[in-house]
């Protein structure tokens, strides 16, 4: 009699681990953002419904086994030692994956954001920018993308939004303001930057996770196409620092 429950209490703990890791998968759908392209998401809920099933059903039986030989020959013991390895097991493997959950970095209770600042060199005959001061351009000559890389892959973006009040004239220099939200706890930054008909970008030297410096601005540093300038008014120059987003007041 002990060995049929012990099989029913496999059956049940398959059930219960498959239910369990379905759960958690669709949660991890969500935390990681695991694409549904060809199927992707689909597949991994699939796969983690199976293996908590399976891992259910061998789970159950040990425990089964140890808490009659343990505890009690009697049925109950059987039933409440699989749930009990079963909830702590899921447990365990909800908060191992909650842990590596992006989370959007704040200060304070509030969103952080990286502010830009893209200096144009003197002469920029040679960039063949368009006419005017640059608070004039059209949209489609001033973007920045803010890109979250890991493993050579986009993990996804954020595109800039160019405060065109706050640009200025220095030393014959324009200095181009733009603000991007810190989008990201995870992986490093690149950065896709289009002035004018001129493509470029940068890898800023940034950590994702916020520290006291992060909010004084970095050293001026060439973008990828200004490398080879040797004088820094003759490259396109870049600096950012974070800054904490100030709350709005609803009148």
């Amino acid at each position: 009699m002990s060995w049929l429950t012990t099989v029913l209490v496999g059956i049940l703990g398959s059930m219960v681990g498959g239910g369990g890791m379905f759960g958690i998968a669709l949660l991890c759908v969500k935390w990681y953002r695991i694409s549904s392209f060809e199927g992707g998401s689909g597949y991994f809920v699939i796969g983690l419904t199976l293996l908590g099933a399976l891992c259910g059903l061998i789970v159950s039986m040990i425990a089964g086994r140890i808490a009659h030989h343990t505890f009690s020959t009697h049925w109950s013991s059987q039933w409440v030692a699989s749930l009990a390895a079963e909830g702590v097991i899921l447990l365990l493997v909800l908060l191992a994956a909650y842990s590596g959950v992006d989370r959007i970095p704040e200060l304070d209770g509030q969103p952080i954001d990286v502010i830009w600042e893209i200096r144009l060199p003197r002469d920029t005959n040679e960039l063949f920018l368009p006419p005017g001061p640059p608070a004039s351009w059209e949209e489609e000559h001033l973007r920045l993308e803010f890109v979250s890389v890991s493993n050579h892959k986009s993990r996804g973006w954020e595109l800039a939004r160019f405060d065109r009040d706050l640009f200025r004239l220095e030393n014959e220099q324009w200095i181009l303001v733009a603000k991007v939200p810190l989008f990201t706890s995870k992986g490093e930054f690149c950065v896709n930057l289009t002035l004018g008909g001129r493509d470029d970008g940068f890898w800023p030297a940034m950590k994702p996770v916020p520290t006291a410096a992060s909010f004084e601005w970095s050293n001026w540093f060439r973008t990828n196409k200004s490398k080879d300038q040797s004088l820094e008014i003759s490259s396109i120059m870049v600096r950012f620092r974070f800054e904490k987003r100030m709350e709005t007041v609803n009148n």
